[in-house]
């Protein structure tokens, strides 16, 4: 049999209750993700490695917790250093040594190797006195940030993408609405930076600032509406490009994450908010591409997985959308950033019309780095020890001869807080939403005796009733293992590995 073609479409910001085949009471109705579920299978328990972008892009790509590595809480900026260590094994390299052609399109957001200006002055932008005022503000101990405004934009960066096993690579350093903005296609811009646009600070928590950017460099004329429909123009002229041989299509789509710009036809069109319009176009998109399979002949053997990074984002305006019946956290708690399910329970589908008849689900538990693991095992590529840390395979749940294939997840919330989950128990290490106050206020159910929240998601997937006082001996087991899992460098069966060294302060107080 023909090795099976693979996209793998990551959506930014998606909340699981957004998608109506994991939601029956979901306000958006995305007909083309349901359709894709028809025929392959649904994960109903599935999670992100961490309830923010840049460490669960990590996780998906190296089957490896980001936390292991230098990122141990938020995310990187625009000039934030490669996350992905030189020499570790990804994605990209396991389909390459299979004989793929690799590509990614969409936002990377792992860093790259930009080259720096040797004085930064702003003069490139003619903003040399907002530049001298942001120093200024900066000596004096104040915030103020206009992201990458010393970056040569002349220059190759130095490490890309096709640093990490892809063989090209078009889309955004970061998030749509994070400069520069610009296209990068391989290790350069498409077109230099020349003025500055956006605001700051920009309101990335509520839904104040919808349609904005962050302040920082830009091309006159840059339209972030464009954006998504050029990245899917991309995709599928690569579809066209290389129908012939088999091909790993990792597409990252800037999409929802914020600015919400929604193009034409589709603004207005789910009868909510800017938020459900923009998760309408993407099910469009979704159409578009199954149909371009279709026409290719290539649709019964790709697969076509379609996920998240983290939960939704305030950004999307929740109390609006619960006011008018939609929950994009599908009845679990919290959001983006949280420890809470809504923070990291993603929507996750994984289509194969080849394999699958009929339409599958499974309450499995299983995590988005589990992708690297299957993989591995399907196309026949060894994995070292080094590699695939945290990934298990999930070959045993697709062929259905495993109703499990892993006992345990670790999940990891915006500013660096534990939590594991073994089978039906979740026990979070802190005592709020594993955001820092004001939004992280303690809980009244927890108490200095115990300051954890443990919930049994069997009969509580709300987590709305914390049951660590009255289970003491589940608190002390399940946060010696997660403590175990983290010294041993692995998840996995296999040799010891070393976690990189760096501020561990949310292990510290747990020892």
């Amino acid at each position: 049999m023909k090795k099976p073609n693979v996209i793998l479409m990551f959506v930014d910001d998606l909340g699981v209750g957004d998608i109506s085949c994991f939601n029956a009471n979901s306000g958006i109705h995305t007909k083309n993700v349901d359709e894709l579920a028809e025929r392959g299978m649904c994960f109903c328990d599935a999670h992100s490695t961490s309830a923010l972008c840049t460490p669960s892009r990590y996780g998906l790509l190296t089957g490896r917790y980001s936390w292991r590595g230098t990122l141990k809480r938020g995310v990187l900026n625009g000039t934030g250093k490669p996350l992905i260590e030189q020499g570790r094994m990804t994605l990209a390299n396991l389909f390459k040594q299979a004989g793929y052609y690799t590509a990614a399109v969409g936002k990377w957001h792992l860093g790259m190797g930009w080259q720096l200006l040797p004085e930064v002055t702003g003069k490139e932008y003619g903003a040399e006195e907002e530049v001298a005022a942001m120093k200024k503000a900066q000596a004096e101990g104040k915030r103020a940030v206009i992201d990458m405004v010393g970056v040569d934009f002349t220059k190759p960066v130095t490490v890309s993408p096709r640093s990490y096993g892809f063989d090209y690579f078009f889309g955004l350093n970061a998030s749509l609405d994070q400069p520069p903005y610009t296209y990068m296609e391989n290790e350069r811009v498409t077109a230099v930076p020349d003025t500055l646009m956006g605001v700051w600070p920009l309101d990335r928590d509520g839904a104040t600032m919808q349609q904005c950017v962050q302040r920082g460099p830009g091309v006159s004329g840059f339209d972030s509406r464009e954006v998504l429909p050029e990245m899917q123009k991309k995709v599928l002229s690569l579809i066209d490009e290389h129908a012939d041989e088999p091909f790993f299509l990792y597409y990252p789509t800037p999409a929802v994450h914020g600015p919400l710009l929604p193009t034409p036809e589709f603004e207005g069109k789910s009868g909510l908010n800017l938020y459900a319009d923009v998760v309408l176009q993407v099910d469009a998109m979704v159409g578009e591409i199954t149909e371009k399979l279709k026409e290719k002949g290539i649709w019964e053997n790709t697969i076509f997985i379609f996920t998240s990074d983290n939960g939704c984002s305030g950004v999307a305006d929740y109390p609006f959308l619960l006011s008018h019946g939609h929950d994009p956290s599908g009845g679990y708690r919290g959001k983006k950033g949280d420890i809470w399910e809504g923070g990291h329970r993603e929507p996750c589908v994984l289509s194969w019309p080849a394999k699958f008849a009929e339409g599958k689900r499974t309450d499995s538990i299983m995590c988005l780095s589990d992708f690297f693991r299957t993989f591995a095992d399907l196309l026949s590529v060894p994995v070292p020890d080094n590699a695939g840390e945290d990934s298990f395979s999930l070959l045993p749940l697709l062929n259905e001869t495993a109703s499990s294939v892993r006992k345990s997840v670790i999940h990891h919330s915006a500013m660096g807080f534990f939590s594991i989950r073994d089978k039906e128990w979740k026990l979070e290490l802190c005592s709020h939403s594993g955001i820092l106050p004001p939004k992280g206020k303690p809980e009244p159910s927890c108490s200095a005796e115990v300051p954890y929240q443990l919930y049994d998601m069997r009969v509580d997937p709300a987590e709305t009733t914390n049951v660590a006082a009255q289970h003491p001996d589940i608190v002390a087991r399940m946060k010696a293992e997660l403590l175990r899992q983290i010294d041993a460098g692995r998840t996995t069966p296999g040799a010891p590995q070393k976690n990189t060294e760096g501020e561990w302060s949310r292990l510290d107080e747990l020892r």
